[in-house]
């Protein structure tokens, strides 16, 4: 391999510069029918064909919390909001033991919790019929969402150990929006416009880091 793209296969290959501070709160932050405009600017902005979507990540002393405001309009039971989370940091070309999905609908009866296993996603007890039904909480979470004219919101509170990192390594994340109206898939991060949004949950390698 010749110098030129063995530096461009290093770079790909590298920690992603895509980062998403956690701002650090005196209380846990609302319900999902909260107004977030009290909490500044958003962790991270995903831009969609109905506005942007705005994601902010909060740390208590005891939890940590994503809350997320999705601007749509045109509802539809399968739109939805996955959280993808390296707790290790340790990356990877596939999904491991340490790494962990929120696939939350905006129906959310019909959300999907997953975990690395094999190099691939495996729903509860390898059940691929698996919904979350009308439970909203599992092993050190819990999940609150509202859906409106306007869009939909969602609050996922984690318990502190969740973003803490091993081994002197920040955690690393993902997020990917669906929206059939406009239709289209929208992901953070995304550094190739050539690469299918989706894909980005399913390559920990592509995921950004956890700051704060």
């Amino acid at each position: 391999m010749s110098a030129i793209p063995l530096l461009l296969a290093l770079a790909f290959q590298g920690t992603p510069c895509d980062e998403a501070p956690v701002r650090v709160v005196e209380s846990a932050p609302g319900g999902a029918g909260m107004d977030t405009t009290a909490l500044g600017e958003p962790s991270v902005s995903i831009a969609t064909g109905q506005g942007a979507v705005s994601i902010w990540l909060l740390r208590t002393p005891d939890s940590a919390f994503v809350v997320a405001r999705i601007p749509d309009t045109t509802y539809y039971w399968g739109d939805d909001l996955v959280i993808s989370l390296d707790v290790s940091g340790n990356r990877g070309a596939a999904p491991g033991h340490d790494d962990f999905q929120w696939y939350f609908r905006r129906a959310l009866d019909s959300s999907v919790i997953y975990r690395g296993r094999g190099g691939r996603w495996e729903a509860p007890r390898g059940d691929p019929d698996w919904r979350l039904g009308a439970s909203r909480e599992g092993g050190g979470w819990t999940v609150d969402a509202r859906s409106g004219p306007a869009g939909w919101s969602l609050v996922l509170r984690l318990d502190a150990a969740w973003l803490q990192g091993e081994a002197g390594r920040p955690p690393a994340i993902a997020f990917r929006v669906y929206d059939d109206s406009p239709g289209g898939w929208f992901a953070w991060p995304l550094r190739s416009r050539r690469r299918q949004p989706a894909s980005v949950e399913r390559v920990p390698d592509l995921w950004g880091t956890i700051r704060g």
